[in-house]
């Protein structure tokens, strides 16, 4: 079961928890406005007004970078999280080394998330708070997929 394996569970709770996050509120910037409802148009719009996240906040020029990021997240990531949550539940073998291959592309893509968010303090007029927020909320996000990268090495290691 699971429950028996912590590592697997923690996983399994990221990718089906992404799934929500990614279609409500991190693809956003993508959807033409008509489309997104305006409760999350609030929603997202707070969350911005709490953190000052640049890169969700649609009144700041576009990042391209980080938009290449986005899609990234919407075509790659989003049809990755179904297949790797029903892997990850039914503890499938085949499903490590897309595990160890996501974890080291979003890993890529956090790193300069994380970067600009903690290094970039003049284009980001950021509190030392809100700075510490977004990093705290950032993290995971490399952290889980790295765990995620590591738990699958060890497990395709022993394997071979």
């Amino acid at each position: 079961p699971i429950l028996n394996r912590p590592i697997d569970w923690i996983l399994f709770c990221y990718f089906v928890s992404h799934i929500p996050i990614t279609i409500l509120f991190d693809l956003q910037p993508l959807y033409p406005e008509w489309l997104i409802p305006d409760m999350l148009k609030q929603i997202s719009y707070s969350y911005v007004q709490l953190t000052h996240d640049p890169f969700m906040d649609v009144s700041r020029p576009v990042m391209y970078w980080f938009k290449s990021f986005s899609i990234c997240e919407a075509v790659l990531q989003l049809p990755f999280f179904f297949f790797a949550a029903y892997g990850v539940f039914r503890n499938k073998e085949w499903i490590r080394l897309p595990i160890a291959v996501y974890g080291a592309h979003v890993m890529t893509t956090v790193i300069p998330c994380l970067a600009e968010i903690y290094l970039n303090q003049k284009l980001f007029d950021l509190s030392d708070l809100q700075r510490n927020m977004l990093l705290c909320l950032y993290f995971p996000y490399f952290l889980i997929p790295l765990v995620g990268l590591v738990d699958s090495f060890i497990r395709i290691q022993k394997k071979i």
